[in-house]
């Protein structure tokens, strides 16, 4: 498991507001913990929802082409209900990945949602 590595994860339960049921992740933890919870089966890694509403995408938000990552559609990375979830929420494998510039356009949303 890899930073920018796309899983499908299930969020449910969850509150008003949240992204919810089963859909595709983006991993943003650290790759050092991504390693020790890959390792071990257990612990938590730090996602970013996807969605396939790409109606608006804004700066807090990255567009993520079908052809690009291995989605089925065209999507979008939300950085702004990024989480914290159990290793146990995730499929088994990967479902695709986004690039080194998408990674890095993902890091420019999030510093802008959590204004670092």
């Amino acid at each position: 498991m890899r930073r920018g590595d796309l899983y499908v994860a299930d969020l449910d339960p969850v509150r008003s507001g949240e992204a919810d049921k089963r859909r595709p992740v983006v991993i943003v933890s650290a790759d050092s913990l991504n390693r020790t919870v890959d390792r071990l089966g257990a612990g938590a890694v730090t996602v970013v929802p996807v969605t396939s509403n790409v109606s608006r995408v804004y700066d807090f938000q990255v567009l993520l082409p079908a052809d690009e990552t291995g989605l089925s559609q065209d999507s979008k990375a939300q950085a702004e209900q990024i989480r914290t979830i159990s290793f146990a929420r995730l499929g088994p494998s990967p479902i695709g990945r986004l690039s080194d510039a998408q990674v890095r356009q993902l890091d420019a949303a999030l510093r802008l949602h959590l204004s670092l």
